[in-house]
């Protein structure tokens, strides 16, 4: 008698066991059924914030280079999900994929012969104190320019500002891991930003191309 009532002791507590689990799940699967529109809207917001304050360092940057007179250009980078200003004399060209490719040439060619120049652009403290870095989550998804033929999705990107009042027309296309997606475009002349909560194309924002 003693061993039966053990053993219904035992079932018990199993089935109480089993009772316990099913609770807690039941628990953790509203928590995250709760939580998940909380954390959407987190990353929306985050993803908004970080456009807001990409375009005032754009704002910052365009007013600098009509007070300095020097060229400027903001830089983007997709692996380290940053961003920052930068300064270079006044008589610095636009940055293409041609100079780019002449300028790589010929910093192997320096570097074989020993000698050394210093860098065209230089970080703008005055701008960007450092290189700011996106919200957890967020990050460039492309960026495309009125004079690219492609969408620059890795590596380092630049908008170029000239003490003449032009911009190079710029798209930043940012996302976070929530599918939310930012547009800011670069106005050509006037350093204003548009700013959009969706993905914003070249047709819609250059007009024809």
């Amino acid at each position: 008698m003693e061993d039966q009532s053990i053993l219904r002791r035992l079932r018990n507590s199993k089935g109480f066991t089993l009772i316990e689990i099913m609770v807690v799940l039941f628990i953790i699967a509203l928590i995250v059924a709760m939580t998940a529109p909380s954390i959407s809207n987190y990353f929306q917001v985050s993803i908004s914030s970080a456009g807001r304050e990409m375009s005032s360092i754009i704002k910052e940057t365009y007013n600098s280079t009509m007070v300095t007179g020097r060229v400027h250009r903001i830089a983007y980078d997709f692996k380290e999900g940053k961003y920052w200003a930068e300064s270079g004399p006044s008589d610095v060209l636009l940055d293409t994929k041609e100079s780019r490719d002449r300028s790589e040439r010929k910093k192997r060619f320096t570097k074989d012969t020993g000698s050394k120049s210093g860098p065209s652009f230089q970080l703008e403290k005055s701008i960007t104190r450092k290189k700011m870095g996106l919200p957890i989550g967020v990050g460039f998804e492309d960026i495309l320019t009125q004079l690219g033929t492609e969408a620059i999705t890795e590596g380092v990107a630049y908008t170029h500002f000239f003490p003449h009042g032009m911009i190079e027309q710029t798209i930043i296309h940012l996302k976070d891991t929530s599918k939310h997606q930012f547009s800011l475009v670069i106005l050509p002349v006037s350093g204003k930003t548009d700013l959009y909560e969706r993905y914003v194309g070249a047709k819609e924002a250059f007009g024809g191309n």
